[in-house]
């Protein structure tokens, strides 16, 4: 293609001087040639400075500020370039070396679309592959993103002119700020498309910002406080208010349960309870599904294990959630074994298996369980991990 639309890449860095190097690599390996990428160090006192100044590349802006946040050093870099077409990388993340080119691609035979948004695939912090992707289309009512963040800040294009309509990133935000972001794009009717194609890789590892409970739920809370304050909001909009906290405080439930605070997580799963009653009709099929796809979370360790917390630690009115435990715990870890099957962690596989029998014996007369625990009697492996 013929790469006549410039495109900004912004970098925000602090304190990442360990990853950084990889991703401007990533950047400066793209197939899509015009481009500019401007590096806000946003007051690191690692060697930051240095990584970048290693690269000898025109392309490179590097701009110093004292520590203001990452909405802040973002802006920085927004206020600093000049592509038509801008786009997000965190320093410890990558690219794929077509993102560029692809999701150009998409607004070029799509002018009418203002922002445009690919698959992230979710990496280790020694850059390996967790086997989970985010894939997670947009949704067909902009409104419905009240509910959920489904996009990676890394997947995304957004054309300049919508961001000088709706402003910078909200600056008191200090996590979730692209999620706010996405919402005032909708809210100010910004086209949107989702493309089934990796773009990014989304690393996490122990030093994180996702890893922060507090801050990460008391931002989810402020992004829809945001929202809602808004005495212009449309009605189908403040329709969907109980839904999104709802889900919201579920998030909260499972990040306290994660830390060991089973108060908390009580306090969190009856707020959405009682805000949503339809997670208990049922007998609370849809609650069990809920809990069951968010502790299936690259941030949590032992999976099985945490939903094993999780319903241990369960508010005393939810008895019906309870009657579901063995099936639902038994059906988890039948769907970890398989996964675990896929990448051919054959001691993963067995482990989780043997799990889902202890809780419901009747898995032992499904043929595939049984296949794959007699297999891997055969490979004599050691688990690599709990996943």
């Amino acid at each position: 293609m013929v790469a006549t639309k410039k495109v900004s890449v912004i970098i925000p860095a602090y304190n990442q001087g360990l990853y950084l190097k990889e991703a401007i690599q990533s950047v400066l390996d793209q197939t899509y040639p015009n481009f500019d990428l401007v590096i806000v160090d946003d007051g690191s006192t690692d060697d930051t400075a240095e990584v970048v100044h290693r690269f000898r590349d025109q392309r490179i802006r590097y701009i110093y500020q004292e520590n203001r946040g990452l909405s802040a050093a973002r802006n920085t870099g927004i206020q600093h370039s000049d592509g038509e077409l801008l786009t997000f990388l965190d320093s410890d993340d990558l690219f794929f070396p077509d993102k560029l080119e692809v999701l150009v691609a998409e607004l070029e035979q799509h002018p009418e679309v203002g922002f445009v948004a690919g698959q992230a695939v979710l990496i280790d912090e020694y850059g390996n592959p967790l086997g989970e992707v985010f894939n997670t289309p947009l949704p067909d009512d902009p409104a419905r993103l009240l509910l959920w963040n489904p996009l990676h800040v890394c997947s995304v294009m957004v054309r300049r002119s919508w961001i000088d309509q709706v402003g910078l990133f909200d600056e008191r935000f200090r996590a979730y700020e692209d999620w706010d972001m996405w919402l005032r794009l909708a809210r100010a009717g910004c086209p949107m498309r989702w493309m089934p194609h990796p773009v990014s890789m989304y690393r996490f590892h122990t030093s994180q910002m996702t890893q922060d409970r507090e801050r990460m739920t008391t931002a989810t809370f402020a992004v829809l406080a945001k929202v809602f304050s808004d005495p212009t909001l449309p009605e189908h909009w403040k329709d969907l208010k109980d839904l999104a906290y709802a889900n919201a405080y579920l998030r909260a439930a499972i990040q306290a349960y994660r830390v060991g605070d089973f108060q908390d997580g009580q306090l969190a799963l009856s707020e959405a309870i009682r805000l949503d009653p339809e997670l208990c009709a049922d007998g609370a099929k849809e609650l069990s599904r809920r809990l069951s796809a968010l502790a299936d979370s690259p941030k949590i360790h032992d999976k099985l294990t945490f939903l094993e917390q999780v319903y241990r630690h369960l508010p005393n009115h939810l008895s019906a959630l309870e009657k579901r435990k063995k099936s639902d715990l038994g059906q988890f870890a039948v769907n970890q074994g398989f996964a675990a099957y896929q990448r051919d962690d054959w001691a993963l596989a067995r482990y989780y298996l043997m799990r889902a029998i202890l809780y419901q014996p009747r898995w032992l007369m499904n043929r595939g369980v049984l296949a794959i625990l007699l297999r891997s009697i055969w490979q004599r492996s050691i688990p690599r991990r709990l996943t």
